[in-house]
């Protein structure tokens, strides 16, 4: 029977992993932030590993039936490709799973913006029972900015397209067909900042995307535009961000992700009326299941030779292609 390590943040799903591979695999789990004699024990007989973890050179020395390294996130930024790649580990993310669920997050951030929705609830449960239905908005016919077209990105923009929106994105990679499907249009993001009333982001963290919510990319908003923010925390210069909407440069903000998690309880973010604050709670009950029956079938296709799903793509690589073949184009609009 194949053996598989299981790290220990993904300890709850240990069950469904089991149940999911039918008895066929034996999964152990394992604790790859501390010195866990387990690893120590099964390493060398293990195919794959479970979780978002970058083994020490170390282990991949031991590790010689070592395959493949799965998360059951969208994430797989701690793990390092090339050393993985130099010991011949492919490395795979959730393949979409939870995309449904963080594009119907990020709808919501937009509603509760556009429609004042902490108001008014408060309006309600506290009185005095106030209403700001002038300053409400509709979210059909205004333009929609992407940063990062991947599954999630696809899908909110399917989901706002059908809303009535116009949508617009950046990617560094241009994706025709998808443009042809949804009727999107492509914009540099200079551009899409400009004439957007919303912007979402929805790209990993490498040095071309760490901060690119910054002062000067803010400062090129729409005054009336609101931010997204589901993605990475590391995206956001929080302190610029927080100027930004104390000073109306935009007015307002959704962030479900942030820099240091928790959010410090002396964030000056805390304090904004203009911003809707959630603790990284985009992912649903449902997208688990589907993450870890995707995780199980992906150590399937390891046994049976076949190509596996959602390996994780070299972002870096593909914005250093993108830099070289359009010198011309800021991706990180920096002060």
């Amino acid at each position: 029977m194949s053996l598989v390590l299981v790290d220990h943040l993904y300890h709850h799903h240990l069950d469904q992993l089991e149940q999911e591979s039918q008895g066929q695999l034996n999964f152990i789990l394992v604790d790859f932030r501390t010195k866990d004699a387990l690893i120590e024990k099964h390493l060398p007989e293990a195919i794959a590993i479970i979780g978002r973890v970058d083994p020490p050179e170390y282990q991949y020395q031991s590790a010689t039936k070592l395959e493949l390294i799965q998360t059951l996130s969208a994430g797989f930024e701690e793990v390092d490709q090339d050393r993985a790649r130099h010991h011949g580990v492919q490395v795979a993310n959730n393949n979409g799973a939870n995309a449904v669920s963080v594009a119907e997050h990020v709808l919501m951030q937009m509603l509760v913006l556009y429609r004042q929705l902490l108001f008014h609830h408060q309006s309600v449960s506290e009185g005095p029972w106030e209403n700001r239905k002038m300053k409400n908005q509709e979210l059909g016919g205004k333009t929609l900015g992407l940063i990062g077209l991947g599954q999630i990105g696809k899908t909110v923009a399917r989901y706002s397209v059908s809303l009535g929106m116009k949508v617009q994105y950046f990617d560094v990679v241009r994706q025709h067909e998808t443009e042809t499907e949804l009727g999107l249009d492509y914009a540099f993001p200079e551009t899409l900042l400009k004439s957007s009333d919303i912007v979402s982001y929805h790209v990993p963290i490498t040095q071309y995307t760490r901060g690119i919510i910054n002062r000067k990319s803010l400062s090129i908003m729409k005054n009336d535009a609101v931010l997204i923010n589901a993605a990475r925390g590391e995206l956001q210069n929080e302190e610029d961000l927080h100027l930004a909407l104390v000073e109306r440069t935009i007015s307002g903000a959704g962030l479900d992700v942030f820099q240091q998690e928790p959010l410090q309880e002396d964030s000056p973010l805390r304090k904004l009326e203009n911003i809707v604050l959630t603790p990284h709670s985009a992912p649903s009950r449902e997208s688990y299941p589907r993450a870890v029956r995707h995780a199980v079938e992906n150590v399937f296709r390891l046994k049976d030779k076949e190509p596996l799903l959602g390996l994780a793509l070299d972002h870096h690589q593909r914005a250093k292609d993108f830099h070289q073949k359009n010198p011309e184009v800021d991706l990180m609009l920096l002060n």
